[in-house]
């Protein structure tokens, strides 16, 4: 049996280089976060979040609107806890928030990126890239998702 994710389509609305904020989470193939907006907007000085990166700058509207946002949205949706699990487990290479409940019931905001997929109703494996020193590895329980920002739209379980 293939562990390959079968393709999903679904809306992907581009980053708005106007609303790009610092902080914010993006993806140009490597991940960080916006350290600094320069020349009006047009270039990104980004943190490194990956092992042994430092800083680098990303100049030029094109790229900058072709990158991925785990905090932009333009349009929300409401979805079923089954499709919102669907659309975390296929969201590979793309920065994402996605909010929680933990075991203690608590609510639970993570910025970060697919590790390892599980079954629709199960937990998958993901980094949080907030975490900036050790195991950044942690699970997200599909049967308790609230909602999910991922490429440019908001997925509210109803």
């Amino acid at each position: 049996m293939s562990n390959q994710l079968p393709e999903m389509s679904r809306k992907h609305n581009k980053v708005v280089p106007d609303n790009v904020k610092v902080n914010d989470l993006m993806a140009f193939t490597y991940y960080g976060t916006i350290k600094s907006i320069q020349k009006d907007g047009k270039q990104l000085i980004v943190s490194g979040l990956d092992s042994g990166m430092s800083d680098f700058s990303i100049e030029g509207e094109e790229l900058i609107t072709n990158a991925h946002s785990a905090d932009q949205y333009t349009e929300e949706e409401k979805v079923s806890k089954t499709k919102a699990a669907e659309i975390l487990i296929t969201s590979v290479n793309r920065p994402f928030t996605v909010c929680f409940k933990k075991k203690d019931g608590s609510e639970r905001i993570l910025r970060g990126r697919l590790v390892e997929p599980e079954p629709l109703l199960g937990r998958s494996h993901v980094e949080d890239l907030d975490i900036k020193d050790g195991d950044r590895l942690r699970q997200v329980d599909h049967r308790t998702l609230i909602y999910l920002i991922v490429d440019g739209v908001k997925y509210i379980v109803k």
